[in-house]
């Protein structure tokens, strides 16, 4: 089974769980800020990494854009975002948002935790998080908006790594 993955990010940690999933599954990575991954058809499933902004995928538009060349292939989606653990209704919200109802039934999507670190953030997303600090009501939320978090280990995309494997192996025996 041939697999590829392809991802977008802004601030490093979607790039880095890239990177540990294509050391792990002995794939082929491709950002698509840096090259088109273009056609799909030797493939047969596809990972895809986007992190969430303001609740819209970064690589929404692409998904949109690429959704026929998608269909009929496995596709492994994982976003890296704030609401990564065990926050179900942001989860549903952001795949609602983002993800084409005809796709996102037949995607498997996990929730990676990634990281802010605000002295790195661009100067607009700066003033995002600090509004979105300002608008937040939950003490400890404000808290973590205003100081930043990592959330990265390589334990995060466990269960995706599992799920790629359990299906590239047992696709391979068919």
């Amino acid at each position: 089974m041939k697999g590829i993955i392809i991802y977008k990010g802004k601030y490093g940690a979607t790039a880095q769980y890239a990177a540990w999933l294509a050391e792990a599954l002995c794939l082929p990575v491709i950002d698509v800020d840096q090259r088109a991954p273009g056609d799909l058809s030797a493939y047969d499933y596809v990972i895809i990494g986007s992190p969430v902004y303001v609740g819209k995928l970064l690589l929404r538009d692409w998904l949109h854009k690429n959704a026929s060349m998608l269909q009929g292939k496995k596709v492994f989606l994982f976003i890296v975002s704030s609401a990564a653990d065990g926050d179900k209704p942001r989860q549903e919200a952001v795949i609602k948002a983002n993800i084409p109802d005809e796709l996102a039934r037949d995607y498997s999507i996990y929730f990676a935790r990634g990281r802010v670190i605000v002295n790195k953030l661009s100067w607009t997303d700066k003033l995002i998080v600090k509004i979105g600090a300002f608008l937040e009501k939950d003490p400890q939320k404000k808290a973590v908006m205003r100081r930043g978090f990592d959330g990265m280990k390589r334990e995060n995309i466990n269960s995706l790594i599992k799920s790629v494997l359990q299906y590239s192996n047992s696709e391979a025996l068919l």
